[in-house]
């Protein structure tokens, strides 16, 4: 079984829509932000592979403990993080999809503790054979690269000296996916994670519109999230 993590119901939804026979499953009880986080989990078929997507809320806490709940309850042989971004390069725009091949909680900051994306406290790797197959695909807004994440909405000047200081290479940044790695690295489960470009980060007030772009770029990552679940073994 593969499992599929989205912070936002915009995010699931557009997944849920391309799923067969949908059952849902209650979850524990969660408070998010002092209401009844919607924590089921939607059990059906993609692509004619069994899957499970659940939404977690946003931010990296809600992230790690849906994720640990995601494996405990159900051991999927692979995670998908999937979801939105806002992009941190001037050729990955809006629409396009980043796939990534490794991430990083860029606000960790630990005296004597390397800031990168090969240090091994900040950072993990991603699914190899996710990489392998998105490389066979043939589709030019696609990019195969280093995401970051944080429990903020990158939007300044200043947040963005920090990630190109530490984590030049990075080419989008979200608030999810190193919290859902690191937790599949502790449980030594194979993760991947899947973002299309909602807003570009680097156009001054870009940011205050990302939500005009939601439910496209949702639905363009969830076609190639669909494809890639259908082409792994």
């Amino acid at each position: 079984m593969i499992a599929v993590i989205c912070a936002m119901k915009e995010e699931r939804d557009a997944l849920l829509k391309m799923m067969k026979d949908v059952k849902t499953v209650k979850g524990k009880k969660l408070l998010y932000h002092d209401e009844a986080l919607d924590n089921e989990y939607y059990l059906g078929t993609l692509a004619n592979k069994e899957i499970v997507v659940s939404r977690c809320g946003v931010g990296q806490l809600y992230a790690a403990l849906s994720t640990a709940s995601l494996i405990e309850k159900y051991k999927p042989e692979l995670i998908i993080n999937l979801g939105c971004a806002g992009s941190l390069k001037e050729n990955v725009h809006i629409g396009d999809v980043v796939i990534a091949d490794k991430t990083a909680a860029w606000r960790f900051d630990v005296p004597g503790w390397k800031r990168s994306f090969d240090s091994l406290y900040t950072s993990f790797g991603c699914s190899d054979e996710v990489v392998s197959i998105a490389k066979k695909i043939s589709d030019p807004t696609m990019h195969i690269g280093g995401i970051v994440s944080a429990d903020e909405f990158i939007r300044t000047k200043t947040q963005l000296k920090v990630i190109k200081r530490h984590y030049p290479e990075a080419l989008c940044g979200e608030m999810e996916g190193a919290a859902v790695a690191g937790v599949c690295y502790a449980y030594h489960t194979p993760v991947s994670i899947i973002r299309s470009i909602s807003d570009e980060t680097l156009v001054q007030g870009n940011y205050k519109h990302f939500e005009f772009h939601l439910e496209a770029v949702c639905e363009k990552a969830a076609r190639l999230c669909k494809e890639i679940i259908k082409r792994y073994k």
